[in-house]
């Protein structure tokens, strides 16, 4: 049987259901799931909605999403069953599995950019995800092999590692004399820091409101720590000797965003994921006149995952320390998240389920 933590009321605390484990057709594959991290956004979908600022909200049961739904998209499975049209893939392997998946035809998912689909389906959001003992895939190509790499450690790569990557890509070309600061140095922010590092940038600055997180992001990789609670902007061009060149906002707010103009030099980037919600105002002649450039990033494609494990396995992007908890500690998890509790990231420890047959042809 398959068991699962849901949601299956929006706002509500997570259920334990228990259900027939489901059998891959055609491309699918299945994994029996050994660890998920829990990411923020796991809370946003619990929530059932994400804040826009201004009062306003993306609701997702608006935009179609209902529950019952199994959340956790950071995974790490054995594979165990393959459907009749899946070639290439070897059964009782362990691989870590790309969530943004696309429909595979249009001229994006075609061009390997996936995360970009129109009608894109995440695991975890509109497709069940890893809070459970077993996770349908839908297809070979969003297995990753994580051979050599720690599975509690390459779980958050999926999502927290990989979108800092593609976020730390689009700064580039970047000058290893650029100052770039890291706003927020929870689990993203973390990550950030020490993708930057591997990618051997040597003037990173990690910010937050909290020194003990400051203190963190200094030992992944950072050279200068800046406490932004007051006085942020005056604070930031000062440990950088001047204004910077980017900003990568793991926090995504109008504080955040207010600090843009006065920090950023001509021809600076400023690049937000962070999803905690608000208005940034743009004076429109600035953007011009500076050429700042302002990009979102969300998550990344399968080449930037693909690209981050092998840095990963190069030895030249550490995975960093994660706090195990086991599957039924699903909603404390998800509480000590929305507490502020945590530093670093959280992946659920699945215990065990008796094995599926393997499809055989």
């Amino acid at each position: 049987m398959m068991e699962s933590w849901d949601v299956v009321e929006f706002g509500k605390p997570l259920q334990k259901r228990v259900r027939e484990v489901p059998q891959p057709t055609g491309s699918q594959v299945l994994l029996r799931v050994s660890h998920c991290g829990v990411c923020h956004s796991d809370l946003h979908v619990q929530e059932g909605f994400f804040d826009l600022g201004g009062g306003k909200k993306l609701d997702l049961g608006a935009r179609g999403l209902k529950p019952p739904v199994t959340l956790g998209h950071e995974i790490v499975g054995e594979v165990v069953a393959l459907g009749d049209e899946v070639r290439d893939v070897t059964i009782g392997r362990r691989y870590l599995v790309n969530p943004w998946t696309g429909c595979g035809q249009c001229a994006l998912c075609l061009a390997d950019r996936d995360n970009l689909c129109a009608a894109g389906l995440a695991l975890g959001v509109n497709l069940p995800g890893g809070f459970a003992n077993h996770v349908l895939v839908p297809r070979a190509k969003y297995l990753v092999d994580i051979d050599g790499l720690d599975p509690a450690m390459a779980a958050p790569l999926a999502c927290s590692g990989v979108t800092t990557y593609a976020a730390a890509m689009k700064l580039q070309p970047l000058s290893p004399d650029d100052w770039v600061a890291v706003l927020g140095c929870g689990g993203l922010g973390l990550s950030a820091i020490a993708v930057l590092a591997a990618l051997g940038h040597q003037r990173i600055i990690a910010c937050d409101i909290d020194d003990v997180k400051i203190e963190a992001g200094l030992a992944r990789g950072a050279q200068v720590g800046c406490n932004i609670t007051e006085d942020g902007a005056a604070k930031l061009t000062k440990a950088a000797g001047g204004q910077l060149y980017g900003l990568l906002d793991f926090v995504g707010s109008g504080a955040t965003a207010s600090l843009v103009f006065p920090c950023l030099r001509k021809g600076g980037r400023y690049v937000v994921c962070g999803l905690m919600g608000g208005q940034a105002h743009v004076p429109l002649a600035l953007l011009a006149l500076r050429e700042i450039e302002l990009h979102g990033s969300y998550v990344g494609s399968p080449t930037d995952l693909n690209e981050l494990v092998q840095l990963a396995k190069a030895g030249r992007f550490p995975l960093a320390r994660v706090t195990e908890r086991p599957l039924r500690d699903a909603q404390a998890s998800l509480t000590s998240l929305a507490e502020g509790k945590v530093i670093g990231r959280q992946v659920l420890v699945v215990p065990p389920a008796p094995k599926v047959p393997p499809v055989t042809r």
